[in-house]
C-alpha cells in the first residue's frame, strides 16, 4: 500500500517537471536563477533608473491602467502579420459566434429552421428557438467587433484590453500602485498577448472583466464608499450573471460576506444609500435584462438556454451532483458526445481516479496560468497567506477551488471570474521574494524584478513557436481542434464562388465528437454557405429540394486531405441553371 501510494504520487508530481514543454520552462527558470546571483552588482545598479521610472508611472494611476489596456491590444493587432485572425473549431466558440451573429441582426433569438434536423449540433439548441446555449456576455462582445469592425474577433481583443485595464485598477485597490502596474504586466506577459485569451473565441476575458469590476469595488466601498463605485460592483455582477452564473453567483455571494463583514461598523444610512440602493438598482436591472433575455431564447425567464440544451441533449455534465439524462439521440455524433459528457463522471468511481482527475486540472490550469516561471514567487505563497491586506482574496479563489470539486471538468476560461484575485495573490508573491532577495543580498531584487517578465516574453515566444518545432503543449495552450485549417479554408473557398452553397457533412461512426463541421450563422437561408448533417437518403432529398437554389457539395470529414466534392446525383435544377 505504502509502495503504490509513493509511485502513484511521483507520478502525479512528474508531470510537472518531465514533459518536454515543461523542463524547457524549468531550464529558463534556472538560467535566470544564475543570471540573478551572478550578474555584476554595478550591472544591476543601472537598473535604479528605470525603477525610479516605473514607480512615477505606477503612482500614476489613470495613465497606469490606459497602460495595461492597450499594451495587450497593440501588440496583439502588431503580430497580425505573423499571428492571423484566428478561426474557429471548437465548440463553444461556434456557439458564442452564432449568438454574436443573432446580437448583429438585432435579436435575441431565431426562428427555428424548417430542416432544423439537418442542423443539429454540440452546444447550440434548435427548438424553441434557434440559438446559443450560452449567456449574452461573450456574444455581445462578438456581436460589436461584427458591427463595427466587420469582425467578431475585434470585440474579443476590446475584451481582452478591458478585462487587463480593469485587473490594473482592481490591484490598486489591493495592492501599493506599483505593484498593481507590476502584477497586472505579468499576467499581459502570461496569458494576454498569445494563447486562447485573445486567439480564440471563448469567453475568458469577459467574465474576467466582471471579476476585476466586483473585487475592485470591495476595497474601495471599506475605505470610503461613493456611489460610483457601488455602480461598478453591480456592472461586474450583471457581467458575471451573463457569463459565468455559476461561479460567478458564489462569487458574488462571498463578496457580499466581505462587504457584510468591512461596513458592519459603518453607518447604516451611508452603507445603505451609497452601497446597497445604486448596486441593487444595476442588479435589478441585470436580472431583468437575463430574464427577458431568457423568455426570448426559451420561452421561460427563469429557463436558461444551457438548461434546455442539457434536457435536450444530455450535456453539459459539469456538475457532479446533477443526476445524468437519460435520453438517446438521433445523430451518432451527438450520441457520442453525450457518452463523452456521461464518461466525465469516471472520474468519481474511485479514490485514485478522483486524486488523477484534481491532479490533471491542476496541471493543466498551473501550466496555462503559472508555469515554471511564476511558480518562483509562488515559493513564497506561505507568508502571502499570513498577509492580512489580501486574506478575503485568498478566501476568494478558496472558495471557487473548493466549489471545483464539484464540477468534472475545469477549463482556464472557467476561472474567467476569478483570475484577477489570482493574479493579485502572485504578484504578492512576487513582492515577498523581491523582499527577500533584497535581505539575501541587496541590489539583486533589481535583476529578479527583470528577469521575470523577460523569461515570460520567452517563454510566449517559445509556445507560439513550438507547433513548428512539434513541441508538445498542454490542449489548452493550443485550443484548437485538427479540423479547423481544412474546414476554414473551404468555407472561405466556397464563400468566393458564384452562387450560394449547401455543405452536407459525413461522418464515419468513429469520428470524434470534438471535431464537429455542423455550425451556421444565424440567418440560415440568408449564408452564403450552409452545412448540414447528412442523415438518410429520404431526410437528404428533402434538404436539397429545400436548397434548390443552391449547390450541392460533400465533405467526408474523417477522409484526410479533407476536401469538398460535388454530391453524389443530380443538383437541383435551378442550381444547375444558375451555374450555366
Amino acid at each position: 500500500m505504502i509502495r503504490d501510494t509513493v509511485l502513484f504520487l511521483i507520478n502525479q508530481t512528474t508531470r510537472f517537471i518531465s514533459p518536454v514543454e515543461v523542463a524547457a520552462e524549468w531550464v529558463l527558470v534556472a538560467v535566470a536563477v544564475l543570471l540573478a546571483a551572478l550578474i555584476p552588482c554595478n550591472q544591476i545598479q543601472q537598473l535604479r533608473t528605470l525603477k525610479d521610472a516605473f514607480h512615477k508611472l505606477a503612482n500614476r494611476r489613470l495613465a497606469s491602467i490606459l497602460i495595461c489596456a492597450l499594451l495587450p491590444v497593440a501588440v496583439r493587432l502588431s503580430l497580425l502579420g505573423l499571428i492571423p485572425v484566428p478561426d474557429p473549431s471548437i465548440h463553444d466558440e461556434f456557439s458564442h459566434l452564432l449568438l454574436g451573429d443573432t446580437l448583429s441582426h438585432g435579436r435575441l433569438a431565431n426562428s427555428t429552421h424548417p430542416m432544423w434536423e439537418h442542423f443539429e449540433t454540440i452546444h447550440v439548441i434548435q427548438r424553441p428557438s434557434y440559438a446559443s446555449m450560452y449567456p449574452p456576455g461573450q456574444g455581445i462582445f462578438l456581436a460589436f467587433g461584427q458591427v463595427v469592425f466587420h469582425e467578431p474577433w475585434a470585440g474579443v481583443v476590446i475584451s481582452v484590453g478591458l478585462m487587463f485595464g480593469a485587473l490594473c485598477w482592481m490591484m490598486q485597490g489591493w495592492l501599493s500602485p506599483a505593484w498593481a502596474l507590476y502584477g497586472t504586466l505579468i499576467a499581459i506577459l502570461k496569458f494576454g498577448l498569445t494563447g486562447l485569451w485573445i486567439n480564440s473565441y471563448l469567453s475568458g476575458a469577459v467574465p474576467g472583466i466582471g471579476g476585476a469590476l466586483l473585487l475592485a469595488a470591495l476595497p474601495r466601498l471599506r475605505n470610503r464608499p461613493r456611489v460610483s463605485h457601488a455602480i461598478l460592483l453591480g456592472i461586474g455582477v450583471v457581467i458575471l450573471m451573463n457569463t459565468r452564473p455559476f461561479e460567478g453567483a458564489v462569487l458574488t455571494l462571498a463578496a457580499s460576506a466581505y462587504l457584510v463583514s468591512e461596513l458592519r461598523h459603518s453607518s447604516f444610512v451611508r452603507a445603505v444609500t451609497q452601497v446597497a440602493i445604486p448596486a441593487g438598482v444595476v442588479i435589478t436591472a441585470g436580472v431583468l435584462f437575463t430574464g427577458y433575455y431568457n423568455w426570448r431564447v426559451t420561452g421561460t425567464p427563469l429557463r436558461m438556454p444551457y438548461q434546455v440544451n442539457r434536457d435536450t441533449y444530455g450535456w453539459p455534465e459539469n456538475l457532479a451532483f446533477l443526476p445524468p439524462k437519460n435520453l438517446t439521440l438521433r445523430h451518432p455524433v451527438l450520441e457520442a458526445m453525450y457518452e463523452k459528457e456521461i464518461h466525465n463522471r469516471d472520474a468519481y468511481s474511485s479514490p485514485a481516479r478522483v486524486m488523477d482527475s484534481l491532479d490533471t486540472r491542476v496541471y493543466e490550469n498551473w501550466a496555462f496560468f503559472a508555469g515554471p516561471v511564476l511558480t518562483i514567487p509562488l515559493l513564497l505563497f506561505p507568508w502571502v497567506v499570513r498577509d492580512r491586506r489580501v486574506r478575503w482574496l485568498l478566501i476568494f479563489v478558496s472558495i471557487i477551488a473548493v466549489l471545483n470539486l464539484f464540477q468534472l471538468v475545469l477549463y482556464p476560461y472557467h476561472l474567467g471570474p476569478i483570475v484577477p484575485a489570482m493574479f493579485v495573490l502572485i504578484a504578492q508573491s512576487m513582492r515577498h521574494l523581491y523582499v527577500a532577495v533584497s535581505r539575501w543580498k541587496h541590489r539583486r531584487e533589481l535583476g529578479v524584478a527583470v528577469l521575470l517578465p523577460a523569461c515570460l516574453i520567452v517563454v510566449a515566444a517559445l509556445k507560439q513557436q513550438a507547433p513548428g518545432w512539434a513541441i508538445p503543449m498542454t490542449y489548452w495552450e493550443v485550443a484548437t481542434e485538427p479540423h479547423r485549417d481544412a474546414r476554414a479554408y473551404i468555407e472561405s473557398w466556397l464563400s468566393a464562388r458564384p452562387m450560394k452553397h449547401l455543405v452536407i457533412v459525413r461522418y464515419k461512426a468513429t469520428h470524434s465528437p470534438n471535431q464537429e463541421w455542423v455550425y451556421n450563422q444565424a440567418d440560415i437561408d440568408a449564408s452564403k454557405v450552409v452545412w448540414a448533417r447528412e442523415m438518410d437518403p429520404e431526410s437528404d432529398a428533402r434538404l436539397i429540394r429545400y436548397f434548390a437554389d443552391r449547390q450541392i457539395w460533400l465533405v467526408e470529414a474523417d477522409v484526410l486531405p479533407q476536401h469538398v466534392v460535388r454530391y453524389p446525383g443530380p443538383q437541383p435544377e435551378a442550381a444547375n441553371k444558375k451555374q450555366q
